[in-house]
């Protein structure tokens, strides 16, 4: 006559599937939502894939698009101004403004470091057009920075705000989701490890849920990472696009390479509870 032991190890296959998928979507969820507050909810994170993938520079060669264009429409060539902003600058005050962002600041960005360099620039390089014109230098640095300013307010300014909605909403939703995620993975866990009576089947599922949860984290981002969807959400954002999408590239890089992670630690799991028996088996008849 077969043990309880045996017997639950016999049931296990068919009534702990269902619990196993339930516990790699939790741990899914659990996982997911982790990596988002460490990477899009981060702003060190986010400051450091910036940096390593030479956004700052963009963000500077598109100000000073914007600037030259800007001057262009007020009379002003835009062989005369010459790299209005510096690098320097640009970081400081996207460094600020992401900082205003996750403290949830309204108008989070703050351009007065562009500005006083844009005048002090401004004032130096316009000084032969302002001579042989009659105006004043201080009135063409005034000019730049009123249509500069006027970006920052009109299209910069509404998208910060934007962001500032966002992540206070997605900080909400990530911390609810990460807590109910956790509790009931460990919930689910304890049943499976419990119906078993400790059996080492019990624990094979539970290392399944683990691989598969794996799974679910890293597909997705394998999916979107070289599908066009990525590509257009960055188009969205017009001149800033190939910012936009190397971020966004970066961030799902990520739930690749931790998704994978938990996927072989789960695989390693269920080889380690398939190995075990087995050997336990063959220690058994060596003492006879």
């Amino acid at each position: 006559m077969k043990t309880r032991t045996e017997l639950y190890a016999y049931k296990m296959p068919k009534r702990s599937r269902f619990l196993t998928f339930l516990l790699a979507l939790t741990l899914t969820f659990l996982v997911g939502t982790w990596l988002v507050q460490h990477t899009i909810l981060d702003d060190v994170f986010v400051q450091h894939q910036l940096q390593d993938s030479k956004s700052y520079q963009d963000f500077t060669d598109q100000f000073n698009k914007t600037i030259n264009a800007q001057a262009e429409q007020s009379g002003i060539p835009s062989s005369t101004l010459k790299d209005m902003v510096s690098e320097t600058t640009v970081e400081q005050v996207l460094n600020t403004t992401m900082a205003n962002i996750y403290a949830k600041k309204e108008n989070p960005i703050d351009a007065t470091p562009i500005l006083s360099e844009i005048d002090q620039k401004v004032r130096a390089q316009t000084s032969s057009i302002a001579a042989a014109s009659g105006v004043s230098t201080s009135a063409i640095s005034e000019t730049v920075q009123a249509k500069f300013q006027t970006y920052i307010a009109d299209q910069a300014q509404p998208y910060a705000n934007q962001m500032v909605s966002l992540m206070g909403t997605l900080e909400s939703v990530a911390h609810i989701v990460m807590i109910v995620s956790g509790i009931l993975s460990l919930l689910l866990a304890a049943i499976i490890v419990y119906r078993s009576q400790g059996h080492v089947q019990g624990w094979r599922y539970l290392f399944w849920g683990i691989f598969w949860a794996g799974l679910f984290v890293a597909f997705p981002g394998i999916l979107l990472r070289f599908s066009d969807l990525v590509v257009t959400i960055a188009q969205n954002a017009n001149s800033y696009s190939s910012i936009i999408l190397t971020l966004i590239s970066s961030i799902l890089m990520v739930f690749v390479r931790v998704g994978a992670i938990v996927a072989v630690l789960g695989l390693l799991g269920v080889l380690i509870c398939i190995v075990l028996p087995s050997f336990g088996k063959h220690k058994e008849k060596g003492r006879y």
